[in-house]
Parts: C-alpha cells; structure tokens; sequence
C-alpha cells in the first residue's frame, strides 16, 4: 500500500524521546601515514566535523574536532579497531584567584527562620570612594548569595528563609586597588545600607613575600633571563599596563591570530605575566622575576578545551620556546596532549603547570610525569587579619619556617614544587594592582626561576646546550634536588624552589623545621579522590595517560662555581671536584 507524507510524521511516541547527546570529540590517527583530508573523509558521515587542526608547521598526525553522539562515537571506536585516537575535548579551567570554599565558611548552629533576607551592601575604600565590580558573598546558615557592586558600591543581595542572625560570613572580592574582607557573624541590617570599607593595597616598594621565601633577593643583578623564551598559556596579557607595555610577542591559540592576545577579560593572565615579566619602575609596580627574558602569551578563550592547549603547545613549538608555564588544566588526562607534551619536551621545551585550586587531586597536564606540578603555599603575616588571605590561613596546614599550605591548593603524589600562591600582589588589568590567590601564581614564580637558570646556570652552556629532553630534565632535576624541604610531598612536592642555591650563588640549606603532619589520612583522601573522578558515556573509550612527578636526570649536582659565585661562597671540595668532573665525563664518579 502507498504511503502519504503525512505517514513519515513523528508519532507522539517519537516526540517523547529524550533528545541525542552529542559531545565534542578530538579524533586523530593512532599512527602515522594518514592526511588530514583522509581523516576528514574518513569521518564525515559519523559527525559534524567542526575543523581539523592545523600543526602550524609542527610534524605530527591530524587531529579532528568533531562533534557526534556518545554512541556513534562509541560504534566509530570499535569500528575501526583502534586504529583511530578517539577522546573527548574537555574543558580547562584556569588555576587560580582560588575563592572561599565550603572549608572556610563557619557553620552556624542557629535554625533559619521567616522570610527571605534581602540585604545591601556599600563597599567603599578608605577615602569613602565607592568600590565598583567587587565581588560580594554573603553565607547564611541554609544558603549563599553572590553579587558584584554597581558603581555607587552598592549590590543587593538576597537569602532564602534567612535572618541577619544567622548569617554566618560575607567575603568581598574587590578587582583591584584594595584588601578584600572576610568578617565572621557579621552585623546585618535588614532595612539599612550595610557599608564596608577596604583597605588600601600598598605596592612592595621592593621583592614581595614570595621573591625573599625563594631568595631571588639573593641572586646577582645580571641574572634576568636574556635570551630565553618564556610561553604564558593562559587567558591573555593586557599590555596597556604600564609596566606590561614592553610585551611584544603573542597569539591566539584557537583562532592562530596575533591581534587579540594583549587583551585580558577574565584578567588571569596578566598577573602571572607580571610576576614573571613585569618591567622595572623607579617609584611604583611589583618585580617581574625574569625581566629580560622574552615573554609569548598564548592566548586561551574562556571556553578553552583540551583542543585549543594542543594549538597552544604546536605555537611554542613554532616559535622556538624554552620554558611554557600553563594556568590551566582539567581532572582527566588526554592522550593526545600528552603526546604533544612529550614531542615539546624532547624539542626542549620545560613545561611547567599550575596543580590546580579545587583541593583535591592534581590536574592535568600538571600530573604529566614529563611536567613539573607547582602547589601554592602563603606565608603568616603577610595579609590583614581579616582579609580573605587569613581566611585560607585558618583552614590551611602548617609547613616550615611560618609558611602555610591554603586548603585550595591541590596535592597528592604527582606533586613537585610549591611555590608563592596566597597573598601576591601583582598586576591586573588594565592598569593596576591587585591581591591575588591561586597554584597559577606559583607556576609563574617558578617559570621565571627556570628562566634564569637556563639562561645562567653553566649546565646550559655546556653539557646541556642542546635543546633537547634531557635538557629538560636536567632544569627539573635542578629546580627540585636545590628545593627547600619545607612539608610533606603530597603537599608540598620537593619543596619551595630556592633561587640562590639553583644558580650556585649559595650551597647552604636554610635550618627548617618541618612539621610533617600529614598522616595515612590525608594519603587514602587524595587517592579516593582519583577514584571518584566520574567517567561519563563520552569518557568511557579514554585511555588515560600515566601520572606521576616530573621525570629528572640522575647526575650529580654541579658545585659552586658556576657561572659566577657569590661573595664569601665557600671553596668547593675534593668531593664536589670529582663529581663535576665525572659529570663533565673526565673521570669516574666519587
């Protein structure tokens, strides 16, 4: 029997059906031999390929970016009998300005009672000017609140089956210029204007906390970091800055365009830019750490994924980068970023990566064994007491010498470094200063000690020239083996790196003690949290790549003098002398 047009019409059955997930997938060939058109051909009829991606004159196989449902992408897997890479694009988040957690917020044991709470909040500086695009929160005894200021200061905001009794804290972020502000029980108003005032945020003047902790105070004028390239993958600089505007290198990982990368919304990049590059000035700014070396940003968009950190590591590539300091990351790993990990580092380029801010276990790339993973620590006393840097200080674990681990920062065994990550003032965008948190930071200290240790340190004028994967590891071995114990590994990796003792300006190790509190507990936590990373339909087909600290040459450490030595530096042993001359192959190991 003929059938009618109108026959082919969905039925109410067919209306009812849940609609087709589609996820977006990142597909390249398991080996070589195949173009990027085969590809495309090969996998057009299973999705909508959105595009493929361009090495950018990096060798290497094709990758698609495709997106289909989970269950063809699931048929493609099994079809082609793993001749074919197939995993999900995740998203990355940036790793740091860490916000209060549920760790930081006091319970309170009052019962909400009546109506909804609606409350205004007026935050002003100290000259009694209003504060613009602060964020505002409010935490009630059921419920929170969030909110930025307008720009009279003010922001309203509202709590479900709450009473200004049983509000428990409010946290005021501000952009920049001020403190912020963290009050417990706090005095509300219902029916009035509750007004905040924020203290004003002075410059150093000189090294910050964080310089004088990793002794860059110690370290020889000359050493700057010339002639190396240092690559931001991050959300872009703002180079209206004043003391950004030398910056001159960039590009837009996902577009390969060089116009857009010297502006920052999201205003995470700019920070980790000062700390690392940030140009002298006379009478105001903060210290870039590696002033002379040559800065390439690598721009993220804000809905970055796994796709657009592959673009980002194939540009350092192009561009002949030797240290690229990433500030995001995602739980699970990629196969296919890995492999690009592994082909920059064995072109020489030393990968460093923010461990990341949710507290639990390391992400990735950071967890890469071929990445070093750099956890934040903050130091007591280098904040107001109630600020929003004392409120991590209240939840935070103990480490040596007055130095504390703040409940953001990740951990676990994949850990390497710690670094200054709490407290750090540094440039934000478009032209000014602010406090800021987070395990980015700390990667870029790192990064700018690895600068002027590639650019001074005597290894890599010699043995460890060649841009290669055992210059790589030697700079690891070298930023790890010269660090300060200062805690346990799981939470501060090696230890907080010391710049006099890596460029050989200094062979002694600072007395501190270490209190090593953390037990079995803490261990089963970080291992438990692995597991309970989900696997979607989507993640089930996912290879996950190994995890692990950084991998370091085995060699002895060469002793002082290296390319220069310190004032009062003491006389190297016969000891130190055998070891740099085995290390030199002149002669047999001590």
């Amino acid at each position: 029997m003929a059938t009618s047009p109108d026959d082919a019409r969905p039925t109410s059955s067919d209306n009812r059906r849940k609609p087709v997930r589609t996820t977006q997938y990142m597909i390249a060939p398991a080996g070589a031999g195949i173009s990027a058109q085969t590809l495309a051909e090969q996998l057009n009829r299973f999705g909508n390929i959105l595009w493929t991606h361009d090495q950018r004159g990096v060798s290497g196989p094709p990758i698609a970016i495709v997106r289909m449902p989970d269950e063809t992408a699931e048929a493609l897997r099994r079809s082609t009998g793993g001749s074919l890479i197939i995993e999900p694009d995740s998203h990355l988040r940036a790793a740091s300005f860490a916000g209060p957690t549920s760790s930081l917020i006091p319970t309170t044991t009052m019962t909400a009672l009546g109506p909804d709470l609606t409350v205004t909040i007026r935050v002003l500086s100290e000259a009694g000017a209003p504060v613009e695009q602060a964020i505002v929160r409010l935490v009630g005894g059921q419920a929170s609140a969030q909110g930025r200021t307008d720009r009279d200061g003010n922001v309203d905001l509202a709590l479900r089956d709450e009473v200004p009794e049983t509000v428990a804290a409010i946290f005021v972020s501000p952009r920049s210029g001020h403190w912020g502000l963290w009050q417990q029980q706090p005095y509300i108003e219902a029916d009035a204007v509750n007004t905040l005032t924020l203290k004003p945020l002075p410059l150093p003047g000189r090294l910050d906390w964080g310089g004088e902790a990793m002794r860059f105070d110690q370290v020889p004028d000359h050493c700057r970091g010339a002639d190396v390239k240092i690559a931001l993958i991050d959300s872009g600089v703002t180079t209206s800055h004043k003391q950004l505007a030398h910056i001159k290198h960039g590009i837009d990982a996902r577009s390969g365009e060089d116009r857009l990368w010297s502006k920052d919304v999201t205003g995470h990049g700019t920070p980790c830019a000062g700390i690392i590059n940030a140009a002298a000035q006379a009478d105001y700014g903060i210290r870039g750490y590696a002033p002379d070396s040559e800065l390439h940003v690598c721009k993220l968009p804000p809905d970055a994924r796994c796709s657009d950190l592959i673009a980002a590591l194939d540009d350092c590539l192009q561009y002949g980068i030797d240290v690229a300091c990433i500030g995001v990351g995602c739980e699970r790993g990629s196969v296919l970023v890995e492999r690009h990990i592994a082909m920059a580092k064995q072109q020489g380029v030393s990968i460093i990566a923010a461990a990341g801010n949710s507290g639990e276990g390391i992400l990735f790339p950071a967890c890469s064994p071929h990445v070093v993973a750099v956890g934040a620590v903050g130091q007591v006393g280098s904040f107001p007491e109630d600020s929003l840097q004392a409120a991590q200080a209240a939840a935070a674990t103990a480490a040596a010498g007055g130095l504390f681990v703040p409940p953001f920062s990740c951990r676990g065994s994949e850990l390497d470094l710690c670094a200054p990550g709490v407290a750090v003032i540094a440039c934000q965008s478009p032209d000014g200063y602010a406090v800021c948190d987070g395990t980015s930071l700390a990667a870029a200290y790192v990064a700018a000690l690895a600068a002027l240790i590639l650019a001074d340190h005597a290894d890599f004028k010699g043995s460890f020239a060649a841009k290669d994967g055992h210059r790589v590891e030697r700079l690891f071995q070298i930023l790890k083996d010269t660090a300060q114990p200062i805690g346990h590994p799981w939470q501060t990796g090696a230890g907080l790196p010391d710049a006099a003792r890596a460029l050989g300006v200094r062979s002694d190790q600072r007395p501190l003690a270490m209190p090593l509190n953390a037990g079995l507990r803490e261990m089963r936590n970080a291992i438990r949290q692995l597991d309970r990373i989900p696997f979607s339909a989507s993640q089930a087909m996912r290879f996950e790549p190994p995890r692990g600290p950084a991998n370091v040459t085995r060699l002895p450490l060469n002793p002082a003098p290296l390319a220069f030595q310190a004032t009062g530096a003491e006389t190297a042993t016969v000891h130190e002398l055998r070891a740099a001359m085995a290390l030199a192959g002149l002669a047999e190991g001590p």
